[in-house]
């Protein structure tokens, strides 16, 4: 009985992780957590349906990198034509700071791709999907 509800446990929290990752499938950025997220030099941490700073989060991922910035930023790059621009700092012709918002895949879910990348490609993105707005976003990433 024990081990039927653990496996039952364990199979909901795989779709539930299936169902997160789904959601930003349409971005470039999704490749760089799936491919640089258990890299060496890179750190991840991904919340799914949990709360920070009081503002509750369907998906939260955040990829902190010291190597492969330059493919990262590539990736970031490539979203930004679809991105509504909140706020992005371009240092040299290249952005080294933003905050982008993504066109929601459903009705009332806003997704953001923020990024910051110092001149030596040093740097985290973090994408977040929940109800917030641009004002929302912007109060949990300040300091």
């Amino acid at each position: 009985m024990k081990t039927t509800i653990r496996q039952l446990i364990r199979l909901l929290a795989l779709l539930l992780i299936a169902t997160a990752a789904q959601a930003q499938t349409d971005l470039a950025v999704n490749q760089a957590f799936q491919k640089y997220g258990s890299q060496k030099g890179c750190k991840m941490v991904t919340l799914i349906d949990g709360q920070l700073k009081g503002y509750d989060l369907k998906v939260y991922k955040s990829l902190s990198f010291r190597k492969y910035g330059k493919e990262i930023m590539a990736l970031v790059k490539a979203d930004r034509p679809k991105a509504k621009k909140i706020r992005e700092i371009v240092e040299d012709g290249q952005p080294r700071n933003g905050y982008y918002m993504m066109p929601p895949q459903r009705e009332g879910i806003n997704r953001y791709v923020l990024f910051r990348c110092d001149e030596d490609f040093v740097g985290a993105i973090v994408y977040i999907e929940g109800h917030l707005l641009p004002d929302d976003i912007m109060k949990i990433t300040k300091r």
